[in-house]
This record gives structure tokens, sequence and C-alpha cells, in this order.
């Protein structure tokens, strides 16, 4: 038992002198703490070895973390060729990201690659923190260095496409995301934007062959059958959109996106059955149910179904108020166009009703704030009489 704890305690030495060693080359904090630990639990080891004690549990467990444990971690990680210091600077950095703190995150990584030059991804890192605060330039220097470093950086090129994309340099883009697909065909993102680029020149077809080679390696994302049922709309191929439309909802129901399209695709055919069902599913959701609402009152107009057309636009003003004046200055609702000036009028009047008795009592509340209730018989409203509002259109549409 003597001998183990010689042993040991040698081994604590050994680890104290390769700690001190570190600290004199790197001159770093950390490093001095942990010297400090180690030299007072090599005492303490010491003491017991020489008076023949051992110490309790909690004394033994704090010598064996901080004299064996951590400084031989710390040797195995240079061993295998880790930088300690490189490593907790970009973890500490990927914090500061995680909550935008973006300045800070990119003096941590600046020290990383100050330390480890040649590692491609702390680069990347850097590039990705940059272009955040919107410094595009440093961002675009970053990107590319890790590109020198690691020609197989396929993240880089496509970060590096994003910013070509951002600065309307398209045919750039072009040739490093194609970079990014020759070196990783199955990276959906690069292909997503590679085919927006495309058919930002117009190439559509190309686009078309971008989206169809993604799919073979990514078959349930609803994402390229969406876009893709996008590109064969603006080609008028609408029977093959339709068939993108439909397979996208078919792996995502709730893409309502894709039955409103679905919908535009059969009014402009003049199916207004099918085109009415899709629009129908399209409001279900909140951010196009007023513009299905909307599409579903033309189809009624077409119908001669007039007062179905009316109660679909009260409902797409319900959700977006500025569907009332596109409304009155469609030609399509030109026939209800009465209607929508005399409700948009009430509108108007009942505002200026209410906002009239609101200022009248609140005066009146301030005079006679002893009154238990306020006299509103005898408050008179100026410039505003709800008999001058024509109510016509309620006789004409037998309302």
């Amino acid at each position: 038992m003597l001998i183990e704890r010689i042993v040991y305690s040698c081994l604590c030495a050994a680890l104290l002198v390769y700690i001190a060693c570190k600290y004199m080359k790197t001159k770093e904090t950390p490093y001095i703490v942990l010297l400090s630990f180690q030299i007072i639990s090599l005492m303490v080891q010491l003491l017991s070895l020489f008076k023949g004690v051992y110490p309790n549990y909690a004394i033994q467990s704090f010598i064996l973390v901080f004299s064996v444990i951590v400084p031989s971690t710390l040797f195995l990680l240079e061993y295998i060729k880790v930088d300690v210091n490189e490593y907790f600077l970009i973890k500490a950095g990927d914090v500061l990201v995680k909550r935008n703190d973006y300045n800070k995150a990119i003096d941590l990584y600046k020290h990383a690659a100050e330390k480890n030059p040649n590692n491609s991804e702390t680069y990347v890192k850097l590039g990705k923190a940059y272009n955040a605060v919107g410094d595009r330039r440093t961002a675009f220097d970053k990107f590319a260095k890790a590109v020198e470093l690691n020609r197989n950086d396929y993240k880089s090129y496509y970060e590096i496409g994003i910013i070509f994309n951002e600065l309307n340099k398209k045919s750039d883009a072009q040739v490093v995301l194609d970079n990014a697909l020759r070196i990783k065909p199955d990276f959906t993102p690069a292909s997503e934007l590679l085919a927006l680029v495309l058919c930002a020149e117009n190439k559509y077809d190309e686009a078309i062959n971008v989206y169809q080679r993604a799919i073979k390696y990514d078959q349930d994302n609803y994402d390229l059958y969406y876009s893709m049922g996008i590109v064969r709309t603006e080609l008028r191929d609408f029977n093959e959109a339709l068939t993108c439309y439909q397979k996208a909802i078919e792996l995502n129901p709730k893409l309502f996106e894709a039955h409103f399209s679905i919908g535009q695709i059969h009014l402009l055919k003049g199916d207004l059955e099918d085109a009415a069902t899709a629009f129908r599913n399209a409001s279900q959701s909140t951010d196009i149910a007023a513009k299905s609402y909307y599409q579903l009152a033309k189809i009624s107009m077409l119908q001669n179904n007039e007062v179905q057309a009316i109660a679909y636009i009260e409902y797409a003003i319900e959700r977006e108020p500025s569907y009332r004046y596109k409304a009155e200055t469609d030609p399509m609702f030109a026939n209800v166009k009465e209607y929508l000036t005399g409700m948009h009028m009430v509108s108007q009047a009942q505002m200026k009703l209410e906002k009239a008795i609101d200022e009248k009592v609140k005066n009146e509340y301030h005079k006679e704030e002893k009154k238990e209730e306020v006299n509103l018989q005898n408050i008179e409203i100026q410039d505003v009489k709800e008999e001058d509002v024509e109510f016509n259109f309620m006789d004409k549409y037998n309302l």
C-alpha cells in the first residue's frame, strides 16, 4: 500500500512538472490556476504519506481530479494534437452566436484562428459571424480562406454563393454553387439556392433539372416539389405544376400555399369548382386566409352569386382590411361596388361616431368626477349624422 502511494505521488509530481512547463510556454492564466491546485494536492499527498494517515474521501477526490484527471486529460489532448485553448475558444464563441452576440464571438474565433491558422472550420464560423453583422467583404474573405485550406469545404462554397446572390452576382453564385454540389451532390440547400439563381436569370429549364437532381437524394422534401411547381407554373406547364403541388401536399397536407397555387391554376383553366375547393383548403391558414377568401369571392362572381361573393369579401376584409379598397377598385366586383362603398361609409361613420362619443364622455367625466354616472342623453355629436349615410345598397340586394 505504501508503494502504491509513493507511485501515485510520483505521478502527481510528474504531471505537475508537465503543467508547469505548459505555463512557462504559454503564460496563460488557466495553467497557473491548475498548477496551484496541483501544488496543494501534492503537498496534502506527501503530508499524508509521511504521517501515515489517510485523507478523507473529499480530499482524495480533490487530489485525484486536480493532480491526475485534469492534467492527464490535457496531456492526452495534446498528444492527439487537440489544442485545448482553441477548442474552448470555439465552443465559447458558439455559445455567444446562439445568444446573437456576434461581435464577442468574432473576437473568440479570431483568437482561435491565431492559435491554429490551419483549421478551416474556424474560418467558416468567422465568416458566418461577420455575415451576421453585415460585413460581407470580411465574411467573403473568411470563407475564401476556408476553401483555400480545404478544397472540399462545400459549406464555404455555399456561403460564398449566398453572398454572391445577395450582391446580385448571379453568374459567380452559379459557379460556386456548382462546386458545392460537385463535392456533395445531396446538399439540398445548395440545390435550392442554385435553382433560385437560375430562375432569376430566366433559366427555368435548368432550374427544373436542379430540382429533379435534388429530389433523387431527398425524395421526401416537399419544399423541392413545391418550388419546382412554381417554376412549372412560370413556364405555363400547368399539368406538371399540378402534379408537383399535389406531391408536395401528399408529403405535407398542411402546405396551404400549395393548395392556393392549385386553386390559381384551376381558376386559370376555368375549373371553378376545383378552384373553389383548393381555395377553401388554403383558407385554413391564417397567413393566406384573406387572399383565399378574395379568390373565392371572384369565383362566386363568375358563378353570378353576388350575395356569396359579398360574404367572402367580408371574410377577407375581416382578416385584412386592405381588401376593402382592393375590392372597390377591382372591375370584377363592379356590380357590387355600391354595396362595398356603402359598407365602407358605414364603417367610417361608425368610427367617427364612436370617437366623438368617447371624447364627449371623457370631457363630461372630468368635469363631473364626483357624480356617480355621466349623463349622455344631451351629448351633441357634430358633423356626424348616421341618417346621412346612404343605405340604398341594402334595398338593392334585398338585405
